[in-house]
């Protein structure tokens, strides 16, 4: 293979890899800083938005990296380098012996790397559901949330959220036949009616972490490397970069105040001066992380 027919291939396999929480592919993110293909060896440089992003995430991302340049024809050596990360030396060290994640961190690793993998899945899985039911609400005004129980995948239009949430699906190994289910938990089961407001608002502030964190970790990646912009895509249409709030239900009706221990409606306006009660911030809680740095 051509050193230019090479390395359109391995740009392409990087758009492949995507960053565990974020979501998003390495490529869109601007996390690869450079890569050159020249008589069969591969070499890519990635870099991170701090020194100090978790290094189960970093790990990931370059183990997929040189895992999908491996497969390719015409690569015969592969070399990928994290730069300007605290465990540089470390992550480096473990690819180029090719140790393995439980081989590069010995007894620091807690969970294996399939754990790891499954955990992002499933995130990822539940924040592709609420934004293709989202979606579904704001066109359908009619359709009450508890009615989203019997909301199929062939009711869901053909749009890119829809078949992110398809591609989610398929990687947890849920159903993606047209009746299956939209609205499931992480192993394909319905939810009872009472319970999907609450469980949609919990998918919401899912959905919002990875948004947030998304925006906030590309914009630290161009302060950390002002030339990192001109690498970066604009987010894809499956990712909004505002969003619509979901048209309000008898459970909180829109504009008026939510009480202690009710989430209130993403998207409602705050008016200045007045006073934020606690129920108010549900909707911008994150979830809490699960601790596997």
């Amino acid at each position: 293979m051509w050193a230019a027919q090479l390395e359109g291939a391995a740009r392409a396999a990087l758009d492949t890899v995507y960053d565990p929480e974020l979501d998003e592919p390495i490529t869109d993110l601007g996390f690869v800083r450079s890569l050159t293909a020249d008589d069969g060896h591969v070499t890519v440089h990635l870099r991170l938005p701090t020194s100090f992003c978790s290094p189960n995430f970093a790990y990931l991302m370059a183990s997929d990296s040189k895992d999908a340049l491996s497969a390719l024809p015409g690569a015969r050596e592969v070399t990928v380098v994290l730069d300007d990360h605290h465990d540089s030396d470390l992550i480096n060290r473990g690819l180029a012996a090719d140790a393995g994640y439980r081989g590069t961190f010995g007894h620091e690793a807690e969970q294996d790397l399939e754990e790891l993998r499954d955990i992002f899945r499933r995130k990822a899985h539940t924040a592709a559901m609420e934004r293709a039911l989202s979606a579904l609400l704001r066109d359908r005004p009619e359709l009450a949330e508890e009615q989203l129980g019997d909301v199929v995948l062939g009711d869901l239009p053909d749009t890119a959220a829809t078949r992110a949430l398809l591609r989610r699906r398929a990687a947890l190994g849920l159903g993606t036949d047209s009746a299956d289910p939209a609205l499931v938990d992480d192993d394909g089961r319905r939810y009872p009616a009472g319970e999907i407001p609450l469980r949609l608002r919990f998918a919401r502030s899912v959905r919002i972490s990875i948004d947030g964190n998304a925006h906030f970790c590309r914009g630290l990646l161009r302060t950390r490397y002002p030339q990192s912009g001109a690498d970066q895509s604009a987010r894809p249409e499956e990712f909004p970069a505002g969003g619509e709030p979901v048209p309000a239900t008898d459970s909180v009706k829109a504009g008026e105040p939510a009480h202690a221990g009710e989430p209130g409606r993403a998207g409602e306006p705050v008016q200045a001066g007045e006073p934020v009660q606690a129920g108010d911030l549900f909707q911008l809680t994150a979830p809490p992380k699960e601790n596997v740095s």
